[in-house]
């Protein structure tokens, strides 16, 4: 272990044994084994080679707001990639995985670029938004990234958005190993007064939607029109016009809002919501889960699917 540590302190800063619940919106999580912090891209890739060429476990932590990480920790290490250099050329942004998605929301509103206004307000890092194909308000990051630069198998390599596999809240980065690096968005020339006004719609439309305790934001899947089983006439018009069924309504129609075990419960304020309002476990939140997607299965015969990843 000692000789771990040394080799690691050789890529970025990096401690031992870090409860992980300090670096998540959920606060949930025991110790990872190495926590490390790394800023720059080569070295991020040199240590990705050490670790995979060594076989020691890692995962990549980034903003840690879709994340539930285990009580008893982690056995591995945990990478948080700092690399948040932004550039702009013409209507090219192009971010390092680590940079905060606010960050590239904010320059392009600074240089009259429009194609991510819907990202106001949301958090999280680039790298997070373009694993889990992030979106809101109809809009996902998909629409407006045109390449992805990423690690796999010991080297670099430029993947066309076109070959990342996306889908509703998905991407194929969750499912091999291969790990972002940098993100480029092709975004198109606005108005800024426009832009202003639409990010500050979408602001506007998520003020209130947040719970006081910490959470993981919206925690499943919307379900889309097209899946619902049942007679999609006796659905809100809304719905059918979006092609999307809001989770917190299906939660809220089996009467979950409110309901908890342990120190977790499903918010009064948003069914899709898992708050931790009393020092809540890992094991309470899947309780949770497991409880809302029989529930939901039984009334509707719909299965639903977190979108926030819960690393066992």
């Amino acid at each position: 272990m000692q000789e771990i540590y040394k080799t690691l302190k050789n890529f970025g800063k990096v401690k031992a044994n870090v409860p992980l619940a300090r670096f998540t919106t959920f606060k949930i999580g025991g110790p990872a084994k190495f926590y490390i912090e790394v800023g720059d891209k080569v070295k991020t890739i040199e240590l990705l080679n050490f670790l995979s060429g060594e076989g020691i476990a890692f995962y990549i932590l980034g903003n840690g707001s879709n994340v539930v990480f285990p009580d008893d920790g982690y056995d591995g290490v945990v990478m948080r990639l700092k690399n948040d250099v932004i550039n702009l050329d013409g209507t090219t942004i192009t971010a390092g995985a680590g940079a905060a998605l606010a960050s590239v929301v904010n320059l392009a509103l600074q240089n009259s670029l429009s194609g991510i206004e819907w990202a106001a307000g949301v958090p999280g890092t680039v790298g997070g938004a373009v694993r889990g194909n992030a979106g809101a308000m109809g809009k996902e990051t998909s629409n407006c990234i045109n390449e992805v630069e990423v690690w796999q198998d010991g080297e670099a390599r430029n993947w066309p958005a076109k070959e990342c596999g996306f889908g509703y809240r998905h991407s194929d980065f969750k499912n091999n190993k291969a790990i972002i690096l940098e993100v480029k968005y092709e975004l198109n020339p606005g108005d800024k007064a426009t832009i202003l006004a639409e990010m500050q719609k979408y602001l506007k439309q998520r003020s209130g939607r947040y719970p006081a305790y910490p959470s993981a934001g919206s925690f499943f899947k919307n379900v889309k029109v097209s899946d619902w089983p049942g007679d999609k006439s006796q659905l809100p018009p809304l719905y059918i016009e979006r092609k999307m069924i809001p989770v917190g309504w299906l939660i809220e129609g089996v009467e979950l809002k409110g309901y908890q075990i342990g120190g977790a419960k499903f918010s009064e304020e948003h069914g899709n919501f898992i708050v931790n309002f009393n020092n809540a476990t890992q094991a309470d939140v899947i309780a949770l889960v497991e409880e809302a997607k029989s529930r939901v299965y039984n009334k509707y015969k719909v299965e639903i699917e977190p979108e926030v990843e819960i690393v066992r």
